[in-house]
């Protein structure tokens, strides 16, 4: 839906996104989910909990459609894939998330979802020396 990376920050390697994958897949409170069309990477999500045992229960995810490919219900998928993976999940009590506050197509999938705004961060994002994005914090209990 969007993403704070620059394009410098978005350069990896082959090895790195292969380790970075690797450790998803060994990690029982870690999740990646690709939507592919055609052979093509068009959709991704990613979730992690938190490290310590007292915020084991709760992560953050990630996700992005590529932008030739939104408002197909690719977003809807990979939200409802999460969600059933994360409530199956005996780790996970609560799916959070942060937001582009002015991303109204976003907030409404999230809402839809039954997501929850918990706060605001104002100004979270630099996008250049006068341009700040602030950023809703939002969540949902799975269990």
């Amino acid at each position: 839906m969007w993403s704070v990376k620059t394009e410098a920050e978005m350069t990896v390697t082959s090895e790195q996104q292969h380790q970075w994958l690797q450790q998803m897949v060994n990690e029982p409170g870690k999740l990646a989910i690709l939507a592919e069309h055609d052979g093509e990477m068009i959709g991704f999500l990613d979730f992690h909990n938190g490290n310590k045992q007292r915020i084991r229960h709760q992560g953050f995810f990630g996700m992005s459609v590529k932008k030739d490919f939104r408002h197909q219900g690719i977003g809807t998928a990979l939200l409802a894939a999460l969600l059933d993976w994360a409530t199956e999940n005996p780790l996970i009590e609560k799916v959070c998330l942060e937001v582009v506050a002015d991303n109204t197509n976003a907030l409404r999938l999230y809402q839809k979802f039954g997501f929850v705004e918990e706060g605001v961060k104002k100004k979270a994002v630099k996008i250049d020396e006068k341009t700040y994005w602030d950023l809703i914090v939002m969540a949902r209990f799975v269990d």
